[in-house]
């Protein structure tokens, strides 16, 4: 018995990271965030029947694996998705220093960041009630805290 612990002690300490050891916000040193647009009717218009996000998406899963790899996580089962700091939607740029790994399933989650992202895009473009610099600020710091300042609740 103490010898199979011994050897699932092993086996885990030689394990790659997973999702679960992702953290809740971006390593800003990995992922300072980067923003490609400051023109809010560049961000919120439609060309050619495209958003912006639409026109501007570049991700590789070369770049997906590499980002995990900064990380040291690995995809191993667990969901959680390579996520922009600044969401393409509202500017960002579809490069490394703006994509990080986030987890799905803890909470708080992409999921929840994924519901602010919304928001904070129908803010801007739609209702016009937010300046697309406000809501990029939101995801260059602590995205959660920007959660509690438009929902009014944490995530």
């Amino acid at each position: 018995m103490i010898r199979t612990f011994a050897i699932l002690a092993i086996l885990a300490a030689a394990l790659p990271a997973y999702a679960e050891d992702l953290p809740i916000v971006p390593d800003p040193t990995l992922t300072p965030g980067v923003i490609a647009a400051t023109d809010e009717a560049e961000v919120c218009g439609i060309v050619d029947g495209k958003t912006y996000s639409q026109r501007h998406r570049k991700t590789t899963s070369a770049m997906k694996a590499e980002v995990c790899k900064r990380y040291g996580i690995q995809k191993a089962g667990r969901e959680f998705e390579v996520d922009h700091r600044v969401e393409l939607s509202l500017g960002g740029a579809d490069q490394r220093g703006n994509l990080w790994p986030e987890e799905g399933f803890q909470h708080p989650s992409f999921h929840d960041k994924d519901r602010l992202e919304a928001r904070v895009w129908r803010m801007v473009c739609k209702e016009h009630s937010m300046s697309l610099a406000d809501g990029q600020a939101i995801f260059l710091g602590d995205w959660r805290e920007g959660y509690q300042k438009v929902f009014g609740a944490a995530p």
